[in-house]
């Protein structure tokens, strides 16, 4: 099925969308003083100007300019007492790659079936688990290359094409969302952003491309809440989001992923804490790979809370263990830039806001002891009014050794701005 088949389904499923009004319907029966209430949403949306440029020159010879982007929003919705829709549509276009682009980001419909069942139907963006930019349950796409450019964060999660059902029950809930087919990433290629390769002993911008599967995914989850704790299960079933494998001739390719996961989060002292935890298994691919990933188990611990007035605190800790690690490691091609059986990894987020909330102030960080390598995100936003904001920012990226996972991205640090005018 092809990515627009869904949205189209979607958007065929709304009454009215483009069927003219009756002339000779007779509305003389009509209470004259009863108002009529459009089921159609206002139409909503905003104007985008966005640049961005490294802070250093690129050892593969990229070119400075990592972010040079103008973007148009369009939002509407459909209500009414048995159907839903809703549209969100981007016209932008990209001044360092791929020249103009429309995204849907939602277009869906939406039922219920029944007293305890919802659907949902079309492109739309799904998420889940409990974890600050770091995702163990939640295996949807995602786009790192614009969360490494300095885009809003809004855009980090990508939407998907998706069959989603909800079904609520007295004591738990369950979703379901099926992918009629895998969509992944939008992995760092080397297209905009460089990385280092410990084969070239360099950073490399090889541009690649690689077909995704065909076949389909499906995720679940079941939670609920017991007392004051929130509580929840996982499960995933389909590839990993980037292609990770190595394949024979030394290309990159997708691997077959099952995950099963769970997470609880519940008050604590002055704020909140949240634990998640997941097991991820590698599907063997046919005819073997020299450079499967690795069976992971994944453990995340967090806790946020308000230091003082308009001043929050969060701080996170990931373990990343590569489970059967010696047969793993024998597998490797380049065994001497493996990553180590356990990477510990730390976040901390601060956020502070002033100016009756206008201008808020940010810096989230990611340090890893065990790599040695680190990210920082500082950023300033200002809302001046209603329609018009402004947030400028870094990326900021570094480490002892060019093979650990941020530190080989070192030559893509860079600085952004955006202006934006909603509507």
């Amino acid at each position: 099925m092809s990515r627009i088949a869904l949205p189209l389904l979607a958007l065929s499923l709304l009454p009215g969308a483009w069927a003219s009004e009756d002339p000779w319907e007779d509305d003389w029966g009509d209470d004259w003083g009863e108002e009529t209430v459009s089921p159609w949403l206002p139409v909503s949306g905003f104007v985008e100007g966005a640049a961005g440029y490294r802070l250093q020159s690129d050892g593969a010879g990229l070119p400075r300019q990592t972010l040079g982007e103008a973007r148009a929003r369009v939002e509407t919705g459909y209500r009414s007492e048995t159907l839903t829709g809703d549209l969100r549509a981007d016209l932008r276009y990209d001044d360092v790659v791929e020249g103009w682009q429309l995204d849907i980001r939602e277009l869906t419909v939406g039922f219920g079936l029944g007293d305890h069942i919802d659907m949902k139907i079309g492109r739309q963006v799904l998420t889940w688990g409990t974890g600050d930019f770091l995702f163990l349950n939640d295996l949807y796409p995602k786009d790192w290359q614009a969360f490494f450019t300095g885009q809003d964060d809004e855009f980090l999660k990508a939407p998907v094409n998706a069959v989603k059902a909800s079904y609520f029950g007295k004591y738990a809930n369950l979703d379901l969302a099926w992918m009629p087919r895998f969509e992944s990433d939008n992995y760092l290629n080397g297209e905009r952003l460089s990385f280092y390769d410990p084969r070239a002993g360099a950073p490399v911008a090889p541009g690649f491309d690689v077909d995704e599967p065909s076949d389909d995914a499906l995720a679940a989850r079941l939670f609920g809440q017991r007392g004051r704790m929130e509580w929840a299960l996982y499960g995933y079933w389909g590839y990993t989001g980037s292609p990770e494998a190595i394949d024979a001739q030394g290309q990159p390719q997708f691997s077959r992923l099952n995950a099963y996961g769970a997470s609880v989060m519940l008050p604590l002292g002055p704020g909140l804490f949240n634990l998640e935890g997941v097991v991820q298994d590698i599907q063997p691919q046919q005819g073997g790979s020299p450079g499967q990933p690795a069976d992971k188990l994944m453990l995340l611990a967090g806790y946020q809370m308000e230091l003082i007035t308009n001043l929050t605190l969060g701080l996170q800790y990931q373990l990343e263990h590569l489970r059967d690690y010696s047969d793993w490691l024998a597998s490797q091609p380049l065994p001497e830039y493996a990553m180590d059986q356990n990477r510990h990894l730390t976040t901390v987020r601060l956020d502070y806001r002033a100016m009756q909330e206008k201008l808020t102030l940010s810096l989230f960080s990611f340090y890893s002891p065990s790599d040695q390598d680190f990210y920082l995100r500082p950023q300033a936003n200002y809302r001046l009014d209603d329609h018009w904001s402004f947030a400028a920012g870094f990326n900021l990226l570094g480490g002892q050794e060019d093979h650990t996972f941020f530190a080989r991205l070192s030559d893509n640090s860079n600085g952004w701005v955006r202006v934006r005018y909603s509507y």
